[in-house]
């Protein structure tokens, strides 16, 4: 009997092969969603067998956390806004290009997750971890500098919800106003919200 079982690298380590099936994860879960994704499909783009990624991960809804963990730049968005001291327009500008950015590379992944949110509710049942909230503890964290900087005022989670809220509607909904100048014009779109959230629309 010929076995379907994929010879595994005996040269692989460990931290390589976690990372080959996350990738895998992330390309499947992409193009079919959490629900959608099988193991025995992560585990055969990865070129390992699916005990080696039970091995790694125990079950899919552990993957899917994974995927999710190497997916949020949280990390790195902290680490790229900590040295941000200029004025408060500039570096808002700095931020919402570098969210949109992000945004924008994984909105496969975010319009999944939107169609999928009770779905993953069981999935993050046992998380009190969630790359949106990562994102926007990121966010908070700026807020509450600017705040005690005597540069804006309000409460830090609040202005950070409002902030990323504007992106994040805009991300989602390019495609359904492709004529408006907000949804084709990344770099007008993000200034004028800079200048919405800083200074209201309420004529002087």
């Amino acid at each position: 009997m010929i076995s379907d079982q994929k010879p595994q690298d005996p040269k692989a380590a460990p931290e390589d092969t976690r990372d080959k099936i996350i990738a895998a994860g992330r390309d499947v879960i992409a193009r079919k969603g959490k629900r959608g994704a099988t193991t025995r499909e992560i585990a055969d783009l990865a070129g390992v067998n699916e005990a080696t990624l039970f091995r790694h991960f125990g079950n899919k809804e552990a993957l899917i956390v994974a995927v999710a963990k190497a997916s949020c730049p949280d990390t790195e968005l902290r680490e790229f806004i900590a040295p941000l001291h200029g004025k408060i327009e500039d570096d808002l500008l700095i931020v919402a290009r570098a969210i949109t950015q992000h945004m924008e590379s994984r909105i496969d992944m975010i319009r999944w997750s939107l169609v999928e949110s009770e779905y993953e509710k069981s999935v993050f049942a046992e998380e009190t971890w969630r790359p949106q909230l990562a994102i926007r503890a990121v966010i908070e964290e700026f807020m509450a500098t600017r705040i005690a900087a005597g540069e804006i005022h309000g409460i830090p989670n609040d202005l950070a919800s409002v902030f990323l809220g504007m992106i994040f509607a805009r991300s989602i909904a390019r495609d359904k106003y492709p004529d408006a100048r907000l949804f084709n014009d990344t770099e007008y779109a993000l200034r004028y919200f800079i200048e919405i959230f800083l200074n209201g629309v309420r004529s002087k």
